[in-house]
């Protein structure tokens, strides 16, 4: 799979779209242009001849419904973001300024109480770079009582290709906790391109 534009090919993964450079598309963090995936989705998708399309749409729908995707910049006010999860939210899609957004703090400018809060509701936080770097909670102070919240960092995949590999696995995963195990594994899969 790639996409085509002006006599170049470009893989998906990492994709974006700059309206300010010349050739409008680039990929990242990608070795080779040209990516033909591999595992269990793209097995799945390959193995199955006909998809019920009303089948497909309702999971695609209901997979957006349960998800929302957030920008988060230093000082960000997590109770804000708190209310989201009361409206049935079981996946948030975090995009990380850096390590300051990683503050653990007891106050409503830290991931703290956002995180603690999911936790206690089941919902699971993937997270990514605005800067085009690899997500590694390491590199955080607070690395241990990130990730003991629940969050899952996505190593170098943008945060277009999370949104898409997120609605990918929701067409396949029978449940949330497959669901979750999909995400990882092409986390890490996808982060060693």
């Amino acid at each position: 799979m790639y996409v085509a534009f002006d006599g170049k090919l470009f893989s998906p993964l990492n994709l974006r779209f700059e309206r300010t450079t010349e050739n409008c598309f680039r990929n990242w963090n990608l070795s080779k242009l040209l990516f033909t995936g591999s595992g269990p989705i793209v097995q799945q998708f390959a193995e199955t001849a006909d998809f019920d399309i009303d089948v497909l749409k309702r999971l695609l729908v209901d997979a957006s419904r349960r998800m929302v995707l957030c920008r988060l910049y230093p000082g960000f006010r997590s109770d804000i973001y708190k209310k989201l999860i009361d409206k049935q939210v079981y996946t948030m899609l975090l995009e990380l300024y850096e390590s300051g957004t990683g503050n653990m703090r007891s106050n409503d400018f830290s991931l703290k109480p956002l995180l603690t809060y999911g936790k206690q509701r089941n919902v699971r936080f993937y997270c990514t770079s605005q800067q085009e770097t690899t997500v590694a909670f390491s590199q955080y102070v607070t690395s241990l009582r990130v990730w003991r919240e629940g969050t899952v960092p996505m190593g170098a995949l943008t945060i277009e290709s999370v949104v898409a590999l997120y609605f990918a696995c929701s067409l396949i995963a029978d449940s949330r906790e497959e669901l979750d195990e999909l995400m990882e594994t092409y986390s890490a899969l996808y982060s060693e391109k």
